[in-house]
C-alpha cells in the first residue's frame, strides 16, 4: 500500500493503517497518530494551496505537518470526533461557544498575510464581475442541460446582475469558503482544530458566511457517508443567529445579506451543473431569493 510507503520514509509506524471514508476527493489514510492525505491532481490548486498553508503558516488550530511530497501531505491526527458528530450530542449553550470558538479560528485565519507571488491568491479588485462571469458560465451550461427552472434562473440571474456592484471593495484577506462541520475536529481536550485548506481564497471576509447560511438550510449537504443520515436541521436553527453575534465584522458590508445571497446563488448554480437532477440546490436559490427579496 503507497501509504504506508510514504509513512514509513518519513519515518512513521504504519500501524493501524486504514483508509478513511471521510475524504471526498482525495484518498485519507490513518493510524492512531498520522493522516496521509493522497492528491487525485497533484498539481492541482487544492494541494499548492494545502502545501503552502501547512508549510508557511502552522497555526494553532490546524494539524502539524509531518511529511510532504510530489502530491501527498502527511499531517498530525488530532484525536478526537468530527464537529458534525459532536454538534448532535451538544446543548444549545455548548453549540454556541463552539461558534464563539469557530469565530476567532475564522478571525486568526483572516490576518494571515497573502502570499506574494502566488498566481493562486492573486487579488482579483472587482469581485461583482468575478461572481458575474461565473454566474453567466453556470448558467450557459444550465440552459443546456436544464438544470434550473427557467423562471428560478432568471430571477437569481437578475438578482445577481442587479448587486454585482455591491462586491467591488479593495480589502481582501485569506479566506476559508468551505469551513463546514465536516472540516472542523473537536480534540479530546475540547479544542477546536480547523482541517482541510485547499479552498482557501483571496477574498472579502464575508465570502464564508455562505457555507453556513447553506449548513443551516440542509446541513447535511456537508456531512460525510456516516454522519449524513443523522444530521438533521433543526439542530441548526441557531446557527446564523451564533455567527452573527459572535462574527459582526463578517456582517459589516453594505447590504450584508444581499451580498451573501449572490455567493450562495452562484455556488447553487455551478453545483447544479455537475448535478442537474438534485433538488436540494433548486431549493435552497429559492430560499436565498426569499430572504434577499423578501
Amino acid at each position: 500500500m503507497r501509504a504506508e510507503e510514504i509513512l514509513r520514509k518519513h519515518g512513521l509506524s504504519a500501524d493501524g493503517l486504514r483508509q478513511s471514508k471521510s475524504g471526498f476527493t482525495n484518498a485519507l489514510f490513518l493510524t492512531e497518530d498520522a493522516v496521509v492525505k493522497i492528491f487525485t491532481e497533484p498539481g492541482g490548486a487544492g494541494f499548492q494551496k494545502e502545501s503552502w498553508f501547512y508549510g508557511n503558516i502552522a497555526p494553532s488550530y490546524a494539524p502539524k505537518l509531518l511529511g510532504a511530497g510530489e502530491d501527498y501531505l502527511v499531517l498530525e491526527r488530532i484525536k478526537g470526533e468530527g464537529l458534525f458528530r459532536a454538534w448532535r450530542h451538544m446543548t444549545d449553550a455548548k453549540r454556541e461557544d463552539t461558534v464563539r470558538c469557530i469565530a476567532e479560528i475564522n478571525r486568526e485565519l483572516n490576518r494571515t498575510a497573502l502570499p506574494e507571488g502566488m498566481p493562486l491568491f492573486d487579488p482579483c479588485r472587482n469581485w461583482g464581475k468575478k461572481l458575474l462571469g461565473r454566474m453567466e458560465t453556470a448558467l450557459g451550461k444550465l440552459r443546456l442541460n436544464q438544470g434550473v427552472p427557467e423562471e428560478l434562473g432568471r430571477r437569481a440571474a437578475e438578482f445577481i446582475r442587479a448587486n454585482a456592484g455591491l462586491l467591488q471593495e479593495e480589502a481582501l484577506f485569506l479566506v476559508n469558503p468551505d469551513l463546514h462541520f465536516d472540516n472542523l475536529i473537536v480534540a479530546e481536550d475540547g479544542k477546536l482544530f480547523m482541517i482541510d485548506f485547499e479552498m482557501l481564497e483571496a477574498a472579502p471576509v464575508d465570502y464564508a458566511v455562505h457555507v453556513w447560511k447553506r449548513m443551516e438550510i440542509h446541513p447535511f449537504n456537508y456531512a460525510n457517508e456516516e454522519d449524513d443520515p443523522l444530521t438533521l436541521p433543526e439542530d441548526y436553527r441557531f446557527l446564523m443567529t451564533w455567527v452573527r453575534k459572535y462574527a459582526p465584522e463578517l456582517f459589516a458590508y453594505p447590504k450584508s445579506d444581499v451580498r451573501i445571497a449572490m455567493y450562495s446563488l452562484v455556488y447553487e448554480l455551478e453545483l447544479l451543473c455537475d448535478f442537474p437532477k438534485a433538488v436540494n440546490p433548486v431549493e435552497r436559490i429559492g430560499k436565498y431569493l426569499e430572504g434577499a427579496c423578501g
